[in-house]
């Protein structure tokens, strides 16, 4: 057989590069979860936007937490992470799209999320605020909060009176503090200024709403003693003056 012609060569190589098989279809973008509104969606988009800074309709990975605490999240690592792994392509991805961001809502909160409620319980009871008024005296506030969690320093508390300040939440006049507003606006802070929102305050929320739940049980228990061993003397004292004849009995 002789050798074969180039012709017949560039043939066979030409037929090496047509493809086989369909063109791989383009990722199909899944719609928005069903339970959103599109006041929820309008807002979810703005917060995505904001951190889209280059405007290429991706975020980088590193704001997806404050994204969510922006929302009054207060997610977890392993929460995060798990997000990650759950709707990612991939653990090569540095970037969440918008459908991402949506998903990754929806699956917080399906999670639960109690962190607003739980830190501002906490600060209720730290501040005495019995009857959750959403007010405590500032002092009295800052002397707890040197005792209980990570304790603050004078020196850090100085940045609480700053922002409280700042943020028209403290009242110089009459020392009251508006807890309950500062936890929202210190959870809406940015990055830029504070990476971990409520936690540069060195505060741990389940571990101090816990402490400080336990801490009014105990004074209301203390409370409760001490009045119950205030009715059995008083009770002894009239039982002797009925005794010495000076009350007529019962």
């Amino acid at each position: 057989m002789g050798p074969k012609k180039k012709a017949d060569i560039k043939k066979k190589s030409a037929l090496k590069l047509v493809p086989t098989g369909p063109p791989p279809k383009p990722k199909k973008i899944p719609p928005p979860p069903a339970s959103f509104t599109n006041d929820d969606i309008m807002r979810y988009k703005e917060i995505y936007k904001l951190h889209d800074e280059d405007n290429i309709d991706k975020v980088p990975l590193a704001m997806i937490p404050l994204m969510l605490r922006k929302l009054g999240f207060n997610p977890k690592t392993a929460e995060i992470n798990q997000l990650f792994e759950m709707f990612l392509e991939d653990e090569f991805v540095d970037t969440v799209e918008f459908h991402e961001w949506l998903q990754m809502i929806e699956a917080k909160i399906s999670w639960g999320d109690d962190f607003e409620a739980a830190i501002t319980k906490a600060m209720a009871a730290l501040g005495h605020d019995d009857e959750e008024t959403g007010f405590v005296d500032f002092e009295l506030f800052r002397d707890e909060l040197m005792t209980w969690g990570e304790p603050l320093q004078e020196i850090e508390f100085m940045d609480w009176i700053k922002l409280a300040l700042k943020d028209k939440t403290y009242n110089q006049e009459d020392g009251r503090f508006c807890y309950g507003k500062f936890v929202e606006n210190m959870n809406n802070k940015d990055m830029r200024y504070f990476k971990e929102p409520i936690n540069y305050f060195k505060l741990d929320q389940k571990t101090l709403a816990e402490m400080a739940i336990k801490k009014a049980q105990e004074e209301k228990q203390e409370h409760e003693r001490k009045e119950a061993e205030k009715k059995a003397r008083e009770e002894a004292r009239r039982q002797k003056m009925i005794a010495d004849g000076l009350l007529p009995p019962d």
